[in-house]
């Protein structure tokens, strides 16, 4: 296992080194409360998801469901919960099987409720230690963004219009003009997919991005869902991941 010092801090550092299995959304009580509905229990049962132990959260000493950095190959994958894989076996999201089939180890850099500038930051310092093969990013919906705390915790926040956030207030200006005008959310992830498709060029590395939204965002009857019926089902990772390995074969 590689080391590296003053690596940046996401959401995910206070998990580092654990295995559980449940995280928010998708909770022990949510599992046992859908289970009493016999379409939701059904469904899990199809997707063997009623085993114990069918779904775990295992993240590696930095904070990501993902092995633990070594130098083998790597590709990295850049996202949020859409990436990690909230609610599913990690073999059935996406950057699992991208790299299965690229013969990649796959580093995911994800996080639930993170946002377009997070994957900048986690890009910006792992890109230049990790040398992968390739970046794939999902970007996460444009309307979340980080703002860097002068005291408290978290010491970042990612701030999204229907969360509370713990340091705003309802007169705060600079938060309602932000959410309320989409083009501020649209210009931040576009400058942020550039800045990374930027940082990879430099250095030789293929660049894939793609919008959450457009992929996670179909109804449950084409994708399936999550255990915690929140997010797009392993059918959504299937597809995108076919739609990233082919258009890796067209680079």
């Amino acid at each position: 296992m590689r080391r590296f010092e003053n690596p940046p801090w996401h959401p995910g550092v206070n998990n580092a080194g654990t295995t559980s299995e449940f995280m928010p959304t998708d909770t022990k009580e949510s599992f046992e409360k859908f289970c009493q509905v016999p379409e939701y229990r059904e469904y899990f049962r199809q997707q063997g998801w009623l085993e114990p132990g069918a779904i775990t959260y295992k993240i590696n000493s930095y904070g990501f469901r993902c092995d633990e950095f070594d130098n083998r190959d790597c590709m990295l994958a850049l996202g949020c919960s859409f990436t990690i894989g909230i609610g599913l076996p990690v073999e059935s999201t996406w950057p699992q099987i991208v790299g299965r089939q690229l013969g990649l180890v796959p580093y995911t850099m994800a996080w639930g409720g993170t946002s377009a500038d997070t994957c900048f930051r986690l890009a910006e310092y792992w890109i230049p230690r990790l040398r992968p093969k390739a970046v794939f990013m999902l970007a996460p919906p444009p309307s979340r963004f980080e703002l860097i705390r002068a005291s408290g915790v978290p010491p970042i926040e990612n701030y999204m219009p229907q969360s509370e956030s713990r340091s705003a207030t309802e007169i705060d200006s600079f938060l309602k003009h932000w959410h309320t005008m989409e083009e501020n959310a649209r210009l931040n992830q576009k400058k942020n997919k550039l800045a990374i498709r930027a940082m990879c060029a430099k250095v030789g590395i293929p660049f894939f991005v793609y919008d959450a939204f457009d992929h996670m965002a179909m109804s449950r009857e084409e994708i399936g869902y999550a255990r915690d019926r929140m997010h797009g089902g392993p059918g959504g990772h299937q597809r995108l991941a076919e739609r990233m390995l082919d258009d890796w074969s067209k680079k």
